[in-house]
């Protein structure tokens, strides 16, 4: 059956640039569809004062080229990054990846553009894909006459557990901006009678937190199901979140970091990093550009298999991403190995802490998601 393979974020940023996906290459020659999620913009145009006080860190335009030599088909730029250097550098990486061939969802040079859905056609299947940010910082987001991302936000209430302790933690509770998700729903309305399938990536969810999935999530998946989506693609938190299966459709809600490189000339941020860390706690070195806690480098490449106008099967491959030479690198491993058992149990474990009742079957190197 013909398949999309679809992974997380993708930043690249170091002296040798083809050797980021060097391991995994086969994976998206191999695919019929290829789909990742880029966590930053390419160009040499923009400038640092167009920022934002978090991540504004140029990308090396030689990183550039792996996307085009890869394979990859899809690219969603609705990211929390990808106005870091202004609207000039956002426009001009979109225009690169559509001259290479490369459909890119989730951004634009408006709030229509932006939230266009593009339309990819595979023996005989029609596929729509839209792309929506729930993270990005004030002013990132697209609106008539701004460049940006497409916009899924949430409101977030902190609550403290105990008024009369001052210090002490507070409950977070969130819910969708409502005026994003009727958005969210009439675009996979307007496309669903056009195409077989539509499959929403969404750059959401709590960063680094083993496990949790804020409350907006389930709305905003289980809506957009309703509305006709065959299949959810959620990234951004970094690490591996669990899966959902809501009226027999996927919900990935992060199927975690793939190639992410750090640029750690930002000097300018640290003073930010260190806060976080100590906020935190379980952020450690993978915040400030390490390597992290073991967690932080499980991954997945998701395969969405298809056949006769639908989603026939979901499943994953297990990756883990190795250090050589102070370098991420991701690499498929078997599921029977040590490290592969390894990220399976994880995956059933943040599934269980989430209250997801996902069942789960291996077939080869392949962990299947019964629907």
């Amino acid at each position: 059956m013909p398949t999309i393979a679809a992974v997380g974020d993708i930043r690249i940023y170091r002296d040798k640039p083809e050797t980021a996906l060097a391991h995994v290459r086969d994976v998206f020659k191999q695919a019929d569809i290829a789909f990742c999620q880029s966590e930053s913009s390419y160009s040499d145009k923009g400038s640092k004062g167009s920022s934002g006080p978090r991540g504004a860190s140029p990308v090396d335009l030689r990183g550039y080229p792996t996307f085009a030599s890869i394979g990859f088909d899809v690219v969603s730029m609705a990211s929390n990054h990808t106005m870091d250097w202004g609207q000039d550098a956002l426009l001009d990486c979109i225009d690169r990846l559509r001259r290479d061939g490369i459909k890119v969802i989730g951004a634009g040079k408006n709030i229509a553009e932006a939230r266009q859905p593009v339309i990819v056609e595979c023996q005989g299947t029609r596929i729509a894909f839209l792309g929506y940010c729930s993270v990005a910082p004030k002013g990132y987001y697209a609106a008539h006459a701004r460049a940006g991302v497409a916009p899924m936000r949430a409101i977030a209430h902190f609550e403290p557990l105990e008024e009369d302790q001052p210090g002490t933690p507070a409950k977070s509770m969130t819910w969708p901006l409502q005026r994003d998700l009727d958005a969210l729903v009439q675009d996979i309305k307007r496309v669903r009678s056009e195409v077989d399938i539509v499959a929403v990536s969404l750059h959401w969810g709590v960063h680094q937190i083993r496990g949790l999935i804020a409350d907006y999530q389930p709305v905003v998946a289980h809506a957009a199901i309703d509305a006709g989506a065959d299949i959810i693609i959620g990234h951004h938190p970094h690490i591996l979140k669990g899966i959902e299966v809501y009226r027999g459709k996927v919900i990935l809600y992060s199927i975690g970091d793939f190639s992410r490189d750090f640029n750690m000339d930002r000097a300018s941020d640290l003073e930010w990093t260190h806060e976080c860390e100590e906020v935190y706690k379980i952020y450690g070195t993978a915040f400030a550009g390490g390597h992290g806690a073991i967690s932080n480098r499980f991954s997945m490449v998701a395969d969405i298999q298809f056949a006769a106008g639908k989603i026939e099967r979901v499943s994953y491959r297990p990756v883990m991403i190795e250090v050589e030479g102070g370098q991420r690198q991701p690499t498929l491993v078997p599921v029977a190995s040590p490290r592969g058992e390894e990220i399976v149990q994880y995956v059933k474990d943040i599934c269980g802490e989430a209250g997801l009742d996902t069942k789960f079957r291996v077939e080869g190197d392949s962990v299947v998601i019964d629907t």
